[in-house]
């Protein structure tokens, strides 16, 4: 008999106190499950006419000869990268295996890999097999930049085969 009573009791405050928090989150527009589904959606403010929208932060430059396009920060190669890396078009001259000069066109933000690549659109010779050397016989490693081996505008690279 107690145990009944206490269970009746214990229901009947918990659904007092879930009604209690229904109707105050109701009354305060705070959704809650179940009760959110069945009021209706207020309705719409009127549409004012579209005004242009004020910059939040600091204005970030746009991309050279591309009004209206925003800069990409950090990235390297594009608008917004940092000074020390702006990318700048340089051609180097590929010395192949067979003694031929190939002019290469390439950004000096670009990596070796990038580099290698293009060589190997051009000779055919599988980037992976191709091993890259500077004039003072610096050999180039696939990761880094071309503007961290602070190469120029006709350079020479000569191309290696493993």
């Amino acid at each position: 008999m107690r145990v009944q009573h206490h269970a009746q009791h214990t229901f009947g405050t918990r659904l007092r106190r879930g009604v209690t928090v229904g109707l105050i989150a109701a009354a305060m527009a705070v959704p809650v499950a179940g009760i959110a589904a069945a009021q209706p959606a207020p309705p719409a403010p009127p549409a004012a006419p579209a005004a242009p929208a004020a910059p939040v932060g600091p204005e970030t430059p746009a991309v050279p000869g591309a009004p209206g396009l925003p800069a990409a920060p950090g990235l390297p190669g594009l608008p917004g990268a940092p000074l020390a890396e702006s990318a700048t078009s340089i051609t180097l001259m590929v010395n192949g295996v067979d003694g031929e000069s190939i002019p290469v066109s390439i950004d000096s933000t670009a990596t070796v890999k990038d580099l290698k690549g293009l060589i190997q659109e051009q000779t055919g010779v599988p980037a992976a097999e191709q091993q890259l050397v500077t004039e003072s016989d610096v050999e180039l490693v696939d990761s880094e930049t071309l503007a961290s081996y602070e190469l120029a505008d006709g350079d020479i690279v000569t191309l290696a085969v493993a």
